[in-house]
């Protein structure tokens, strides 16, 4: 178990924070992951750096075409956005199916992403979409990498110990584009995917 939490208040206190703790801090919002790998001893950090409240984190925006959602945006946020319900449902469509609704108002995009584990619905729904990940360390600066270079394995990505993801960026289907998303679970509801499948066609 760690040893303190840090509640933060802007991405700067975050990154200082990442860049002095290095792999020995966590990053923690909706924590529907890593409260449970915490708990299985797959991470045993020193301090958790709780993110929830910082403003802006939160925020979803269309600009020119891409959608920019904030690294805070829960499944339940996307699933009933009506721009991204027009503008992107395969996104919309895999978020909506994601757990249960306790899940979706917590669970963050984001750390679906940072999980990378194979059953996480919205990765082959951004994938699909050309999805790109925004980092942020206090030492480089800025980078965006695309979604399928940033995921290298199971729960392996290319995520440094002092980066923080700020932002998703997702571009809008075009008007000649549609896609969906599609998943098969052991059960009905709040099921974990045992395939799933997202495509974009034009």
């Amino acid at each position: 178990m760690w040893q303190s939490i840090i509640t933060a208040t802007s991405v700067e206190q975050v990154l200082a924070l990442l860049a002095e703790y290095g792999p020995e801090a966590r990053i923690i919002n909706g924590g529907t992951d890593l409260i449970i790998e915490i708990e299985n001893r797959m991470h045993s950090p020193k301090v958790v750096i709780d993110v929830s409240r910082i403003d802006g984190l939160n925020s979803i925006r269309l600009k020119d075409g891409v959608f920019h959602l904030g690294a805070g945006v829960t499944h339940n946020q996307a699933a009933v956005h009506p721009e991204l319900v027009e503008q992107a449902f395969p996104l919309a469509s895999a978020c909506w199916q994601v757990g249960s609704p306790q899940i979706r108002n917590r669970a963050t995009i984001a750390g679906n992403l940072v999980t990378a584990s194979p059953a996480g619905d919205t990765i082959p729904a951004l994938v699909a979409l050309g999805a790109r990940v925004i980092l942020e360390s206090q030492a480089r600066g800025k980078r965006e990498v695309a979604l399928e270079e940033f995921i290298l394995g199971v729960r392996r990505t290319v995520l440094e110990p002092d980066e923080l993801v700020t932002e998703v960026s997702v571009p809008a289907l075009k008007e000649n584009e549609a896609g969906t998303f599609l998943k098969l679970g052991l059960r009905q509801g709040a099921a974990i995917s045992v395939a799933n499948v997202a495509v974009v066609l034009g």
